[in-house]
């Protein structure tokens, strides 16, 4: 009998109960798989499948044994080490969880004589036991007999869990693992092995590790589906969804809506903590605390009886939502029939629950707990417990491996027959499609074969009587099958099966679940080409689970789940929302909770309950708890649906579904007022095609941009670059609000021909580049996100565009107003404005006439640039914001940027006070500080000004505009409801980071004076004849403060440090300049620097000083840069140091000199020998960099490139004299080529011929380089030619080919052309024609493969890693810089030689 009674037993374990528990799991399944690898491995001989030389005929036979287990693990394609690893993770863990299993029974008195808890004896007293029976054992022995002894006997219980003829079974467990493995089980206390949820718990803890492992994986192989879906469900979750659906299905059923308890009757606390016991919750009103009761009664399905009541939960795990459902149940069972209650936990395992799970070992715990349940449920009763067939299948794809049973199938079916042949397609189909679960078909496949009308005989000769349904038929089938097998792996296999196709034909009054989660890549191909033939939804695996559920349910029958919320939004689910808030179903019940649901699962999640075939005009109850932190969601969850006080945040609504279809797309944006939802029936949206609405009128086209997958190589930041070979790209970003912060650029030389041949590459949309448009960026938390793009510029695909055809400044301040954003959180809450999103908000053509919204968003643009012209990396710099504050304007020439054209354009704020080069650098700063405070200022009137303008224009009220702000607040990471107050005229200091702004002003005298310099370098070092950094410094001072200049110098030095001005005027301003000034540009150019430093001081160590350093304009830099550092800057350095060493030398020998004058005069010479020692490193470092580093390429690879450039020239001149006959042929006045070839023929032609030829030009360069000498460099990008030539350019000869072969298609068939057709005069020209372009056909496409075959070869020889080539490219002939190739690349060859900073390493690189 049970040692414990309800009361002492809980239903879920605390933070700190679980946190322990994973530690304890982790260690055991560390021990457990490192000792079962060892013994198999050791003991049998099992790391390959042949093997075991030397086995005892006993040992042979158990490997035999192992090897069939084994490979009942391989699905069929995998190797033997793959079926391996599953096999050892299988066996430890139902180890594991054999002996958590026993630990539960024990602490609840199930087993009379502990199995897991060793004592004094070193034995347990199960196995003290033993010894008293069998002296022939030891005290090891003894131990495990008694642990098989039990799960033997548990066996004929709760087969699922302690199958002794599992292929897990098969080896023999260790003493020493045991007893180890039971210590660690006894670090958990008692009271948290007698939790419901503590299995589930060890269950996801086991798995961890390999869930984590496949976090990060894009794809999912079949085997990895049910781990990496592993999520246990919160408790209060569970309540809430089956209180919901099977809780209220049941009262609405029997007219027992008025029993709820009255909102008010019950505090959260008492529904939270609301016991299961029979004394507290006797019935199901009083236990199903967290049941919503709706103002009017549904419809729910009739029963008669108890029994009659199904739940499935087809994702089951560990059984979580099966055990709330016994309690409702229980109560069911009590509250309909006249039965002992001892009896009614086996009536409910029998009758009522069932489960399905990919994973075997989730079933086995899904079972196992169900019994703990109701064999404690039984004994409390004062009963005896005897455990009935439970309901809990395993829908692994290796159930289906049955060949054993095959013989017993065609006995019974009868071998060839309909019926067989129907049961094989439905095997083999599942058997295939590993990870497909619960979703197999099984009343599609076979619902031909089996028809209630037919005859038994016709079915097949067993089990007399005809049958009504497919079900009960198939129950028939398993029986006949059970009474014919043997526990073979096989006939096992096959009853396994016969049970899963039962339990997915049954009709069920409600399913609960949260099912797997995976679209794409995480949902198998096989998996995904089976729901796209048997499944109406979009391939994804919660929302074909629920497919699943809907056909087994019955109508008015309740679906809970918990499920990912892309479903409330996303276009791919439009029809299964439309068809639940229409024809279908309903949604019932919807409580959105947000993340952090779920422990370690990144995803929002909804809890829903759906009726099946409801009627239409349903209303729904929508919960809202996305923003509520998860510790506090069940709290609030309680006081929101059970609490009438009022609230800051509407959290409860009732909807009618039908409001949802007012807003195309049927988003379930159930928190939008009916008025408000309306704003989507306009007459004009922004872009109606892409919208995929009829009937209205549109604003322009939304367009998504290029992907050029390959950023780091076709993307750069605009100061790297000053060719008119790379343009502005819009590429979606952070802060895109009416001015997209534009640093990037995309090479687009020649029209974009080298990203677009790119093999990866997708240039959408190239129509709309170079259009003045507004730019968004597609994935953001906020709103405000639309920002002018001048017609200058390309867009990617995070950042698209809105081309208006008209209002373009009035459409920029709409799509930055509030009410936009909260039009756009009606159709998503996500992050991700996709376009098609976008284009359905609608339009007003009263906006246009608002010349307020184009003058608005002018001057808010104005604004920003006058915020950003103080930015190094924005295109608007302008000089720093001290010099601005003096009224100095300061451009750098190399700011040349096509977006500066705004700066005229538009009216920027000036300075109101200025300050005077007499005043000090604090004085400057705090004129400084109230400049930017008003230009803040006036941005904020103008972004409020927008928004009350376009309030105005839509009508909406006061109360409409609190919703629209809070609503904004709620799901995104802005309030708008809080704004910075803004008061320059307070400000009496300079603002908090003076101290960069200073150095802002450094940073920008250094850039003029290295661009401005003759040959783009200034030494740091001192060199006779030569300005150092200071120098210039210092010069600019003068140049802008006058007479001035050294009280800002001396401003300066103490800003910067706090050493003493005793030897030097400025040592704190040479110490930055020399040793941070460059870590200082990497950081305020994002890590892509134009000023380098090259430095000696990392090329000895003991380095004191360093020998020499300067600063190098990057775009000034080139081949010769070696030859001017030696010549200019090295040479006169070295002299410099040479002539100090030498008096230093002298100082250090002159007798007559103090010893303190010679030990300094020591340490001088020293230093400057180190400091030569330096030198000579660094120019043995730059001659390493000058020496040829010739590529490798093989002789015979050369010599297959020169006669693939031969082929190709002969390739593309007779593709030109084809082209140039098709040419001819269009001239011709009877000839229409739409007839000899096909209609678009010649136009499909000339939209490609001036790309192909150019693309065979630049092909035969390719080839020609590889072929040339491998001292000579080859250009990066020639490796793509080789690529795309084979992949797209060649094409086929196939109608829908787009490469050069296409023509082929047609040519081909010309040669047996009727050519009696062609009449006239004229005929003998047209045929010469046409049997040039028939002649040698398959002689020209031959000469094209075998062009491709050589790209191949030469390809295949060459790294695949663009960064490899480019860096090639420039120290093939030795260092040779190219700018193209951007910052990155051009300075890694100088990191390599340590001549520069090692932050280059770090924060460059």
């Amino acid at each position: 009998m049970s040692g414990s009674d309800s009361s002492s037993r809980k239903a879920q374990l605390d933070k700190a109960e679980r946190e322990h528990l994973e530690d304890v799991v982790e260690e055991l399944r560390a021990l457990v798989e490192r000792e079962v690898e060892y013994e198999l491995e050791q003991q049998y001989d099992l790391s390959e499948r042949e093997g075991g030389e030397g086995l005892s005929d006993e040992e042979q036979a158990v490997r035999e044994d192992l090897v069939d287990a084994v490979e009942q693990e391989n699905p069929g394609d995998k190797s033997w080490e793959w079926a391996y690893e599953q096999y050892l993770s299988g066996v430890g863990y139902t180890f594991v969880n054999r002996l958590a299993a026993l630990r539960c029974l024990e602490v609840r008195g199930f087993i009379d004589q502990p199995v897991t808890q060793i004592g004094e004896s070193g034995m347990t007293p199960a196995a003290e036991q033993v010894v008293a029976n069998r002296f022939d054992l030891g005290p090891d022995e003894a131990v495990i007999t008694a642990y098989e002894q039990a799960c033997e006997r548990f066996d004929d219980e709760i087969e699922i869990l302690f199958d002794t003829n599992s292929p897990y079974s098969v080896l023999d467990v260790d003493a020493g693992l045991f007893e180890d493995a039971v210590e660690q089980l006894d670090e958990i206390p008692a009271e948290v092995w007698r939790a419901d949820d503590v299995l589930g718990w060890v269950y996801e803890y086991y798995n961890r590790p390999v869930v984590e492992s496949l976090d990060a994986k894009n794809s999912l192989d079949p085997e990895d589906v049910g781990p990496a879906n592993q999520f246990y469900t919160p408790h209060w979750v569970v309540r809430m969804l089956t209180d919901n659906s099977l809780g209220k299905l049941y009262l609405e059923s029997t007219g027992q809506e008025d029993a709820i308890p009255e909102p008010e009757s019950l505090s959260p606390e008492q529904r939270k903590e609301r016991l299961v016991t029979p004394e507290d919750s006797p019935s199901v009103p009083e236990l199903c605390t967290y049941l919503i009761p709706d103002e009017e009664a549904g419809e729910a399905p009739e029963f008669d009886h108890p029994r009659e009541l199904r739940v499935i939960d087809p994702a089951c795990g560990s059984g979580h939502f099966l055990l709330y459902a016994f309690d409702i149940l229980e109560r069911i069972w009590w509250e309909e029939t006249d039965l002992d209650r001892a009896e009614i936990p086996a009536k409910v395992l029998e009758h009522n629950l069932y489960g399905v799970d990919i994973d075997l070992r989730s079933c086995q715990l899904s079972a196992f707990n169900l019994y703990l349940k109701a064999r404690t449920r039984a004994e409390e009763e004062d009963g005896n417990f005897e455990m009935p067939n439970v309901g809990i299948v395993c829908a692994d794809a290796r159930v289906a491996e049955i060949d054993e049973g095959a013989a017993v199938l065609d006995k019974i079916t009868g071998e060839g027959s309909e019926l067989r042949e129907a049961l094989n397609n439905i095997i083999a189909t599942f058997r295939q499609t590993e990870a497909l679960g619960s979703l197999l078909d099984v009343s599609g496949t076979l619902e031909e074969v089996f028809d209630s009308t037919k005859t038994q005989s016709e079915l097949g000769d067993f089990q007399q009587g005809d049958h009504q349904s497919l079900n009960s038929f198939l129950k028939a089938l398993r029986r006949a099958v059970e009474e014919r097998t043997s526990d073979s792996f096989g006939e096992q296999n096959l009853r396994s099966f016969l049970n899963l196709l039962v339990v997915l034909t049954q009709e069920y009054d409600t399913a609960l679940m949260n099912p797997p989660y995976g679209s794409g890549g995480r949902m198998p191909d096989a998996v995904q080409e089976y729901v796209e033939e048997n499944y109406e939804y979009t391939t994804e695996y919660y929302i074909n689970f629920f497919e699943v559920c809907d056909r087994l349910a019955k109508a008015d029958g309740r679906t809970g789940m918990l499920v990912p919320w892309s479903f409330m939004f996303n276009k791919s689910f439009q029809d299964f929302r439309e068809d639940f808030v229409g024809e279908r179903g309903a949604f019932d019940f919807f409580s959105e909770f947000g993340y952090d649901i779920l422990d370690n699962a990144t995803v929002g999640t909804v809890g829903t309950v759906v009726r099946s075939e409801a009627e239409s005009g349903q209303s729904g109850t929508f919960i809202r708890l996305p923003d509520v932190e998860k510790a506090e969601k069940e709290g609030k969850f309680l006081t929101t649906s059970f609490n009438t006080l009022a609230s800051d945040v509407q959290r409860l609504y009732n909807r009618s579904l039908s409001e949802f279809d007012k807003v195309p797309g049927t988003p379930l944006s159930y928190w939008v007022p009916k008025d408000l939802r309306e704003l989507y029936q306009s007459e004009t949206v922004l872009d109606a095609d892409n919208a995929g609405i009829d009937g209205r009128e549109t604003l322009g086209d939304i367009k998504q941009g290029i992907a050029t997958a390959d950023d780091s190589r076709f993307v750069h930041q605009f100061w790297e670059d000053n060719s008119s070979d790379w343009v502005p790209f819009a590429k979606g970003g952070a802060d895109a609000w009416l001015l997209p912060r534009t640093k990037n650029t995309l090479l687009w030389g020649e029209d974009g021909t080298e990203v677009s041949r790119y093999p990866k590459s997708y240039p959408r949309n190239t129509q709309y580049y170079f259009n003045e448009s507004l730019t968004y960026t597609v994935a953001k938390r906020s709103g405000r996100r639309f920002g002018y793009l001048p017609d200058s510029s390309v867009f990617g695909h995070k950042g698209s565009v809105l081309v208006p055809d008209r209002a373009i400044w009035n459409a920029l301040s709409y799509t930055n107003s509030h009410l936009f954003t909260y039009l756009m959180l009606t159709q998503t809450s996500e992050r991700m404005w996709e376009v098609g999103f976008v284009s359905k908000v609608p339009w007003r053509e009263e906006l246009e006439e608002l010349d307020e919204l184009s003058t608005l968003s002018r001057e808010a643009v104005g604004h920003l640039i006058s915020k950003r012209q103080y930015d190094f990396v924005s295109p608007h710099y302008n000089g720093p914001l001290l010099l601005d504050a003096l009224g100095v304007d300061d451009p750098l020439g190399s700011y040349d940027h096509p977006h500066r054209e705004l700066r005229e354009d538009l009216e920027l704020d000036e300075p109101a006070e200025k300050a005077s080069p007499s005043e000090s650098l604090r004085q400057t700063g705090t004129a400084a500080a109230k400049h930017l405070e008003r230009v803040e200022k006036n941005l904020q009137i103008c972004a409020n000004s927008i928004d009350e303008a376009v309030f105005d224009c839509f009508g909406i009220t006061d109360e409409q505009r609190e919703t629209v702000l809070q609503e904004i607040a709620l799901r995104t990471i802005e309030n708008p409801r809080t704004q910075e107050e803004y008061d320059p005229d307070s400000i009496t200091e300079p603002s908090d980071d003076f101290p960069e702004q200073v150095k802002d002003l450094l940073l920008h005298f250094t850039l003029r004076a290295v661009q401005e310099s003759d040959d783009g370098i200034i030494p740091t070092s001192s060199i006779e004849g030569k300005e150092d950094l200071l120098a210039h410094i210092e010069a600019e001072f003068a140049r802008v403060w006058g007479e001035h200049a050294e009280d800002r110098l001396a401003e300066v030095d103490d800003i910067l440090g706090s050493q003493s001005a005793a030897e030097e005027a400025y040592p704190n301003l040479r110490t930055w300049l020399e040793e941070d000034l460059f870590d200082y540009h990497v950081k305020k150019f994002d890590r892509t620097p134009i000023l380098w430093r090259f430095t000696t001081e990392r090329l000895v160590s003991d380095v004191e000083s360093q020998g020499f350093g300067c600063l190098i304009d990057y775009h000034q830099l080139d081949a010769g840069v070696f030859d001017r550092l030696q010549n200019n800057y090295l040479d006169p350095r070295k002299d410099t140091l040479r002539d100090r060493r030498r008096a230093a030398n002298r100082r250090r020998n002159n007798d007559s000199l103090s010893t303190t004058e010679q030990s300094e005069a020591a340490q001088e010479y020293a230093r400057y020998d180190n400091e030569l020692t330096q030198i000579q490193e660094f120019e043995d470092a730059m001659a390493d960099l000058a020496q040829p580093s010739p590529r490798e390429f093989s002789e015979d690879n050369q010599e297959t490139a020169a006669e693939a450039a031969e082929r190709v020239t002969e390739f593309r001149e007779r593709t030109e004299q084809r082209l140039d006959v098709v040419d001819e042929l269009a001239e011709m006045e009877d000839v229409d080529l739409g007839e000899l070839f096909t209609g678009n023929f010649y136009e499909k032609v000339n939209e490609q011929r001036e790309e192909w030829i150019d693309a065979l030009v630049d092909l035969e360069t390719a080839f020609e380089a590889y072929a040339a000498d491998t001292s000579e460099p080859v250009e990066a990008h020639l490796y793509d030619l080789f690529n795309y030539f084979a992949d797209d350019l060649l094409g086929s000869s196939h109608f829908a080919s787009n490469g050069i072969l296409y023509m082929t298609y047609y040519f081909d068939k010309l040669e047996n052309a009727d050519q009696t057709s062609l009449d006239g005069a004229g005929v003998s020209e047209r045929e010469r024609l046409i049997s040039q372009l028939a002649s040698d056909v398959d002689e020209y496409i031959g000469l094209g493969e075998n062009i491709a075959h050589s790209c191949g070869a030469i390809s295949s020889e060459i790294s695949d890693e663009w960064a490899d080539r480019a860096l090639s490219e420039i120290t093939t002939a030795g260092y040779r810089p190219n700018h193209k190739h951007g910052v990155a690349i051009n300075i890694t060859p100088l990191a390599d030689q340590n001549i520069v900073p090692r932050t280059v390493e770090d924060d460059v690189l």
